[in-house]
């Protein structure tokens, strides 16, 4: 501080007070920070003798503002113009695009209609697509490309920048995260076709990258097409076993009731003993017939009377054993009539069960051979090619798009620092 300053302000002023207005105010805004410069600075702009003074406290604002400028606008975009225009590596790109293509037979009953559905051509992209898209950009690619490609080594090439290789000794977490850096992939969810971009720091590194993701990919697709295969044959497999064991338990039924009434069916044993019976009563018809006509010509004890009493007694017992059997009711009440109805329930759930069976067998005949037919494909229209020229980085655009990005960062913190300054004053 200066003599004329320390005189100014140990001495009582002998000029009237000058209300300070808004333009004052603005112009000493950026000196509130200053401390007693300020306090100086503002007696300056009151005095009307000292009105030249202003001119310096705007110069020293400006000089304020413009080394804030240089700091956080000229030196960042200069520093990032060199680090694009001569530090910065050349990235080479490969593309890649595909469709998942999903083909299976629609078998009804006869193996005459095929059906063939294009996921990637479809109106509505098949869920194939996204699986693909998401393995893609997942760490199991990077688990599965590592067999054969050592990745570390392609991201750490002696071309690549310190700044834009993979750091050394990185985690699997980092190298999954430097991998989606380097590498995406964009669905078309109208069409599904899957848009891949690989960067690398080599042209042929580039290609060998996009063709372990393709192969990658075609591994993946199988392997989701063989365990839906496998999933579908296990249900159909699983269905016929449970109609079997259906079928196998209800013959195990059958046979028991069968060795428990002592016949095979209950109808035709039925059937059997009504025409026995009729043949009974019919011959004691005939029997008693001559049997009336015999003890009317002949006296009771005679012989050819008593073989014909004998007869019809003996064909009577045998009706009796007949109706009884059919019929009547026994001490174990197994006749004919009662077992008829637990028969005929066991041989429906006897064919029942045969008929699921026989429906399990045709269905496991079709999950095989749809199972044999359908399978998924990745459908690369746009093979891997060797990229010729450097894509990346765009050196000018990206300098200026910094630049312009600091200015206006720039801008409008030097706005914001002028309205919290206007009210402080």
């Amino acid at each position: 501080m200066t003599e004329q300053e320390t005189d100014v302000i140990k001495r009582e002023p002998s000029f009237e007070a000058v209300p300070i207005g808004a333009d004052a105010k603005r112009t000493l805004m950026p000196f509130k920070f200053a401390g007693a410069l300020g306090k100086v600075a503002e007696r300056w702009v009151r005095a009307p003798e000292n009105r030249e003074s202003k001119i310096t406290l705007e110069t020293l604002a400006s000089r304020k503002y413009l080394l804030s400028f240089i700091i956080f606008v000229v030196i960042p975009s200069l520093a990032c113009s060199i680090y694009f225009g001569l530090i910065a590596s050349d990235e080479y790109v490969s593309e890649i695009r595909f469709a998942v293509t999903a083909s299976h037979f629609d078998i009804g009953g006869k193996i005459d209609k095929l059906s063939i559905s294009l996921a990637g051509i479809s109106g509505v992209a098949n869920q194939d697509c996204y699986i693909v898209g998401a393995y893609i950009r997942s760490r199991a690619i990077i688990d599965d490309i590592s067999k054969t490609i050592d990745l570390r080594q392609v991201f750490r090439r002696p071309e690549a920048d310190i700044l834009a290789r993979l750091k050394a000794n990185a985690s699997a977490e980092e190298l999954a995260d430097y991998w989606r850096s380097m590498v995406s992939a964009y669905i078309d969810s109208a069409s599904g076709i899957v848009t891949v971009k690989v960067l690398a720091f080599r042209r042929e590194d580039a290609l060998m990258l996009s063709q372990a993701i393709v192969k990658a990919s075609e591994g993946l697709a199988n392997s989701v097409s063989a365990r839906a295969r496998q999933y579908t044959m296990d249900l159909a497999e699983n269905e016929v076993g449970r109609a079997q064991t259906r079928v196998v338990k209800s013959l195990g039924d059958l046979r028991e009731f069968r060795e428990q009434v002592g016949f095979i069916d209950p109808s035709s044993q039925a059937s059997d003993t009504g025409s026995i019976l009729t043949k009974l009563l019919s011959d004691r018809i005939k029997l008693q017939s001559e049997y009336f006509v015999s003890s009317r010509a002949m006296s009771p004890d005679a012989p050819t009377v008593q073989t014909m009493k004998s007869r019809l007694d003996s064909l009577d017992s045998q009706i009796a054993a007949q109706r009884t059997k059919l019929t009547g009711s026994s001490k174990d009440g197994s006749t004919i009539a009662s077992a008829i109805p637990k028969y005929e329930s066991l041989e429906l759930q006897n064919r029942f069960a045969e008929k699921v069976y026989a429906l399990a067998e045709d269905g496991l005949e079709r999950a095989r051979l749809r199972a044999e037919a359908q399978s998924i494909y990745v459908n690369a229209f746009v093979p891997p090619s060797l990229p010729q020229e450097a894509e990346f980085p765009e050196r000018v655009w990206t300098s200026v798009s910094i630049m312009f990005v600091l200015v206006v960062l720039w801008g409008i913190g030097a706005m914001v620092l002028a309205v919290v300054e206007d009210h402080r004053v």
